[in-house]
């Protein structure tokens, strides 16, 4: 499961950036690979909340989840054609890379 999950996570990358490029080009598929990228994000980050860290509602599960929430609220909004989507899109890609730092550092981790 967790080379699933690593490879879950490195598309969904690689396709927020791709898509995140094609959009700076004005291509049509832009959106719709941006969108998979976001798509594929939430689930990853969903399989790995901590469902008994989120029930005693500890600090640190509470704003993953929150940032899965955000980042929905972000697919939402281009699906709704909202006029501030890629600024959702946007403050929800900077609010993961910030509550996830821990999983983008290039330190060994120790378990």
């Amino acid at each position: 499961m967790s080379k699933i999950r690593s490879i879950l996570y490195t598309l969904s990358t690689i396709s927020i950036i791709v898509g995140a490029l094609f959009i700076l080009q004005d291509n049509v598929y832009g959106l719709l690979i941006l969108g998979l990228g976001l798509v594929l994000n939430i689930v990853y980050r969903t399989l790995n909340l901590d469902s008994n860290k989120l029930r005693s509602f500890q600090f640190s599960e509470l704003l993953k989840f929150g940032s899965v929430l955000f980042m929905l609220i972000a697919c939402l909004s281009f699906v709704l054609e909202l006029e501030q989507k890629f600024n959702l899109l946007i403050v929800s890609i900077l609010i993961d890379l910030l509550v996830n730092m821990k999983e983008i550092s290039f330190k060994k981790q120790t378990k």
